[in-house]
């Protein structure tokens, strides 16, 4: 009957549990199907065990005691039959009208492109299909710019069709990971699903929950209706992001008014979009100036630099990179222009290179002739969470109009003078910034040198006791441990750790940027008799107790068993032994 109630009735999303107007008949509902449902149950035993799983000195004077009871065992706060409304109307408002909207929007943006599109060939046909003219007097440069223009224009309209595609694409994806939007029974069973959940919760409610969803739709709707807001965007990234980590930061040190003006403050100086693309498109040096300022004001060039030099995945591109901040600094502007273009698709080189590092040592690629938008694409395939913004933009709009042009040295149609030479480089200079900064959070050997470095200092600082980072790293072998930041909340993968506390490849990696001794010492502790004593008895205490078996990743069996070819001792192989015992057993409790 506990097992039954555990593990099946609080996930119960039977019709009937999303009718009931009080907690006494929700409570009566779940008693009589628990009554239904397990064999030879009675009103004895499931009492007995409702009374076992609260509090001893509650007295049960009627039934509607152990109704009321049951419900707070399964964990219900508030009534499944009132949050159900409220998450129909998010999921209709969110799911079905505002999406469509959506739709309907990247519909008619993209017929308006088309039809440019045509019109565009058909006056370059016109120009081109013209007459002859042989005159000696004829000037061909006036025809020769029409041309020109009607191809860049042409491509310019073609790069912002595949940006709608992708973001409609995106944001369809990321609606379909609440339910499959198109099959009703799907979106029947998430929407109760959802009710389950908050009902369950009394932090939060449907417009808390929803609020991603929301968000996704509202950023596309205005990727398509202001076409210039991802290329400001990417721009300002790195600033914006700045501020999310100060107000992260700054959660126990300052009160929440304090921190919500500091955030205020810091977005203060960053341009209003609208009034930038309208100078870019009016008042070059309007624009230039704004974007002077900027920089200065949020020390771009200082932290990239700064980014650069403390790089894991860019390690073998540092010289370059800094190169081209050098050009930037002593306003070498058309010299830079004509190099860092190059060393951003290099950067995804390396992005790609380090994101796949763990999968080599079962398949083994290097994409060694991959171009910019494979590059892109692999690392969406391999899900290294690569930013949405930045596979949109690159891909697309730095590829197409950027890249490109200045890979084919054909840069004079980005800029011709001085100062269009210093907008561009400005401009690319902020790309960098968000890329760099990008593979700064995301890229795996970054993870690797931000999880071992200063690992045994904080866990001897938290904690006294011999063997302070102990439980620490049982956490990171069975699965179990958050790593929370300002921007993400992840698991690392057991194995993965395993990897990188022991494989030599991870560990010249971790060398060539500084000193190992880190390294060396928490591998020490890892590959120790003291560690996997405690594991063991661990491992023992789950199975005497038969709790908490369920949060070990069984993939620990595989690193156990790997451990055996790594050089430690045989009394530790004879302790890996017993561990790999106890996890056997554990397995079998979990089937």
């Amino acid at each position: 009957m506990n097992k039954y109630i555990t593990d099946e009735l609080v996930n119960c999303i039977d019709e009937e549990l999303f009718t009931k107007a009080t907690l006494e008949e929700l409570g009566e509902f779940y008693y009589k199907k628990a009554l239904s449902q397990v064999n030879d149950a009675t009103d004895i035993l499931l009492q007995t065990v409702i009374r076992f799983k609260v509090h001893k000195d509650l007295a049960f004077e009627n039934l509607k005691d152990y109704y009321k009871s049951l419900c707070k065992i399964i964990g219900i706060e508030k009534l499944p039959s009132e949050i159900f409304i409220e998450v129909k109307e998010k999921y209709n408002d969110i799911f079905v009208q505002k999406y469509n909207v959506v739709l309907q929007k990247a519909s008619t943006a993209t017929v308006d492109i088309n039809n440019k599109l045509w019109r565009l060939k058909d006056d370059s046909d016109s120009l081109k299909n013209a007459p002859p003219n042989y005159s000696l007097l004829r000037d061909l440069s006036s025809d020769e710019l029409r041309l020109y223009e009607y191809g860049n224009e042409c491509n310019v309209l073609r790069t912002r069709k595949e940006m709608i595609e992708f973001v409609v694409q995106y944001m369809t994806t990321k609606l379909m990971e609440f339910c499959d939007i198109h099959n009703t029974n799907s979106i029947e069973l998430a929407i109760k699903e959802e009710t389950l959940k908050l009902s369950k919760n009394d932090t939060f409610g449907a417009d808390v929950s929803f609020s991603s969803y929301k968000d996704i739709v509202e950023i596309t709707e205005d990727d398509i209706d202001r076409p210039y807001a991802l290329f400001f965007k990417v721009k300002f990234y790195t600033a914006t992001e700045m501020a999310r980590k100060k107000l992260y930061t700054s959660q126990y040190t300052f009160n929440e008014e304090a921190r919500i003006e500091q955030y205020k403050a810091h977005f203060s100086n960053i341009p209003r979009v609208d009034d930038l693309q309208f100078h870019r498109e009016n008042d070059q040096e309007a624009y230039l100036s704004s974007l002077r300022k900027f920089v200065s004001d949020y020390l771009i060039v200082d932290d990239l630099t700064n980014m650069i030099a403390e790089s894991i995945c860019l390690r073998d591109r540092k010289d370059i990179l800094s190169k081209c901040v050098e050009l930037y600094n002593a306003e070498e502007f058309e010299i830079f222009g004509n190099i860092a273009p190059i060393q951003i698709e290099g950067m995804f080189a390396d992005f790609l290179r380090d994101a796949t590092i763990f999968r080599r040592f079962t398949k083994l690629e290097v994409y060694a002739g991959a171009v910019l938008r494979e590059k892109i694409k692999y690392l969406q395939d391999v899900n290294s969470d690569i930013y949405p913004e930045a596979v949109e933009y690159f891909m697309f709009y730095f590829n197409n109009i950027i890249r490109n042009k200045v890979a084919h040295g054909s840069y004079k149609n980005i800029f011709k003078d001085k100062m269009q030479a210093e907008i561009f480089a400005t401009e690319v200079i902020l790309d960098m910034s968000m890329l760099v900064y990008m593979l700064s959070r995301k890229s795996e050997t970054e993870k690797m040198y931000r999880f071992i470095n200063g690992y045994q200092k904080y866990y001897t600082q938290m904690i006294k006791s011999e063997h302070p980072c102990f439980e620490a790293l049982l956490n990171d072998m069975i699965g179990d441990k958050m790593v929370s930041n300002y921007d993400s909340i992840e698991k690392y993968r057991p194995i993965q750790v395993a990897y990188w506390l022991v494989n030599p490849y991870y560990e010249k990696i971790y060398e060539s940027v500084g000193d190992k001794k880190d390294l060396l010492d928490l591998r020490s502790q890892f590959l120790s008799k003291e560690f996997w004593l405690y594991v063991l008895n661990e491992l023992n205490d789950v199975i005497q107790t038969g709790y908490d078996y369920r949060r070990i990743n069984l993939e620990f069996i595989s690193i156990v068993n790997g451990l055996f070819r790594c050089n430690i001792t045989d009394e530790v192989k004879g302790i890996l032994g017993q561990v790999n015992s106890a996890l056997q057993r554990i397995k079998i409790m979990g089937n």
